[in-house]
């Protein structure tokens, strides 16, 4: 799902999201160090937030750096909302059926100016190109290739019959990152913060997990190290540590190690 535009933004978010870019580029223009808490509460006072939402938005800002970056998604639409009304959805849709998923294969940037010109022509407001994009791509891929005849596309979309597999513990010990579905909150404001990502390592063979770790930061190859680290040690320290009387009998260096798609060996 894409962001929205400035012009599909509600007039009352734009204009919120406008006073709270004024008011945090001004709160950063006087400060090149290190901020502190206090400050940072006379900013979340002058918002009308709480000073977790007050980080958030300076976060944002020097992300972005743009008001949009600023607009209030949660008080905006939700998940799957579309702003399109439906006479336009439906004008998308049946061009990308009839005109687009076809064996002649026309590209993108036609597909845009069909769209275009269907809209104008029923005196309806032809939408982004963007808009238009976002909506091709909700459609499942292998569907789409077959559809337009794309047999590369459909052969890699196709699940590769076989299992990976190792025959001794330890043989391949792979490594994912997934987001967890708990979020973080604040512990005074009670405000969410975001939602952790969990690093697993896995013994192929055994399937056991023989090591992880939790952080709010996005994957990276420290996240992987940390993940490692705690993989090959003995668990026993850890698990007395959190008073934890079941056995984690897993330990050691793998053969292989396995992470998105690469094999490392020893």
């Amino acid at each position: 799902m894409h962001d929205p535009f400035p012009n599909e933004v509600d007039e009352s978010l734009w204009n919120e999201a406008c006073r709270r870019a004024e008011a945090v580029r001004e709160f950063l223009k006087h400060r090149t160090g290190k901020m502190t808490a206090a400050e940072v509460a006379l900013l979340a006072t002058e918002l009308e937030t709480s000073r977790a939402t007050a980080y958030r938005l300076i976060k944002l800002f020097r992300a972005g750096g743009t008001v949009m970056s600023l607009v209030d998604r949660r008080r905006g639409r939700p998940d799957g909302h579309r702003v399109l009304d439906e006479k336009r959805e439906e004008i998308i849709r049946n061009t990308i059926s009839r005109y687009y998923l076809t064996r002649n294969r026309p590209s993108v940037s036609q597909l845009v100016r069909d769209v275009q010109t269907n809209c104008l022509s029923a005196g309806l407001r032809p939408p982004h190109r963007r808009t238009i994009k976002a909506r091709l791509e909700d459609i499942d891929l292998q569907k789409r290739a077959k559809r337009r005849g794309e047999n590369d596309i459909v052969k890699q979309t196709q699940a590769v019959p076989g299992v990976y597999a190792a025959s001794r513990p330890l043989q391949v010990v792979q490594v994912d990152h997934t987001k967890a579905d708990v979020f973080v909150v604040d512990e005074e404001t009670r405000q969410p913060i975001g939602r952790p990502w969990l690093t697993l390592a896995m013994d192929v063979c055994s399937r056991m997990v023989t090591g992880f770790y939790l952080t709010m930061d996005a994957p990276s190859r420290l996240s992987t190290s940390l993940c490692l680290l705690h993989s090959v040690f003995d668990k026993s320290a850890w698990l007395r540590e959190r008073e934890i009387t079941e056995a984690w009998p897993v330990a050691g260096l793998p053969e292989t190690l396995h992470v998105d798609n690469v094999l490392y060996s020893e």
